[in-house]
């Protein structure tokens, strides 16, 4: 399921643009401000309601203009699905799927699953707990079908448990007790679905793809589920009870859950250089992708921006090495397209290159 149509209107730089990519490769160049990675970002929009580069949607509409529109297609099969998205100063989304209105962000994200590498993406490393969450939870979101639905009624039990802890009414520790069930009921099956997806994401593509990079051998990955391992989850809400109830919020639970990767015992960001760090970054997106492709009958959109950034000659022929095992759509921004001919040509995919000058597409 490849995207074989974009159009965009009023789109950061960009007035007016179509595209029409391969089903392979596709690497998009030009100078920095043309408007490859707003194409990126257009792209990762139609998947996710939202921008990798900026939280205000403000930014991303094309100056004195209402709104954005972001139009695409996606193939599956012998059938094309038109998608859509647009976004106005108010902060209004309105979303289409073959042509049929639609109010969730989770129909069009089922659709297209879409995943990002930037310069930024050391985060995943150096950031918090979320960042490496919402990695996670990305996976689980297109391979577990009961994993979205599992999460949202978490989360309301979340709120109505913190809600609790904040306002204190006077039967207050009562109530909490009532919905501690149906948190620990929850949590408990979020927590065995990502311990499951750890294990099948390791011993299935993991583990192999860090071999043939020569990274390391004992490379772990180490998850922590939001509450200590040697006790329940019942027990650690007990026990954190009285800091909760001073704090207004819950401090255990999948809600806080994180992982992180270790050799011999030490992080990864202590023992790795910048370029294993790198190879690493792209192998974790690639065995995501892969994963939700041989779990599911979609095809993952993977796009890079600005791949030559920090890639020494050896580390760029190790990243095509790399994504030779990709059956992803690729799209791939940098400068110059000649660039990054050590990490293609060894994939033998179909190829196509786009060169974008102030806003405006011209096909190679």
């Amino acid at each position: 399921m490849s995207l074989s149509h974009l159009s965009l209107n009023n789109f950061r730089n960009i007035e007016a643009l179509t595209l029409e990519p391969v089903n392979g490769i596709n690497i998009i160049y030009g100078e920095n401000g043309s408007g490859k990675t707003s194409l990126l970002e257009a792209i990762y929009f139609l998947s996710h309601g939202k921008s990798f580069r900026t939280a205000k949607h403000k930014n991303i509409i094309q100056h004195q203009q209402d709104k954005f529109v972001i139009h695409g297609r996606k193939a599956l099969h012998d059938l094309s699905i038109p998608i859509g998205i647009s976004k106005n100063q108010a902060g209004e989304t309105s979303l289409k799927i073959q042509g049929k209105t639609s109010r969730k962000i989770s129909e069009l994200a089922q659709l297209v699953p879409v995943q990002v590498i930037t310069p930024e993406s050391y985060s995943l490393f150096f950031g918090g707990p979320k960042e490496r969450r919402k990695f996670l939870d990305l996976g689980l979101f297109h391979v577990e079908h009961d994993f979205f639905y599992l999460w949202q009624s978490f989360n309301k039990v979340l709120k109505q448990r913190n809600a609790l802890l904040k306002s204190k009414p006077r039967d207050y520790f009562e109530q909490i007790k009532f919905w501690d069930k149906e948190f620990v009921r929850l949590a408990e099956q979020i927590n065995n679905l990502r311990i499951a997806y750890i294990s099948r994401f390791k011993q299935q593509f993991f583990d192999k793809m860090c071999a043939e990079l020569t990274l390391v051998s004992d490379l772990e990955i180490n998850f922590h589920a939001g509450w200590k391992e040697s006790e329940t989850l019942s027990e650690a809400l007990e026990q954190s009870f009285e800091r909760d109830a001073k704090q207004g919020f819950t401090s255990k639970g999948p809600h806080k859950a994180d992982f992180s990767f270790s050799v011999s015992g030490n992080s990864v960001e202590n023992t790795f250089s910048r370029g294993q760090l790198k190879l690493l970054l792209y192998a974790l997106k690639v065995t995501q992708n892969s994963l939700i492709e041989s779990e599911t009958d979609k095809q993952s959109i993977l796009l890079i921006d600005d791949l030559p950034s920090e890639l020494g000659e050896d580390t760029k022929e190790k990243v095509g090495q790399l994504l030779t095992h990709c059956d992803s759509q690729l799209f791939i921004s940098s400068i110059l397209s000649e660039s990054i001919s050590a990490v293609v040509e060894p994939m033998q995919r179909e190829l196509k290159m786009f060169h974008v000058k102030h806003g405006n597409l011209i096909t190679r």
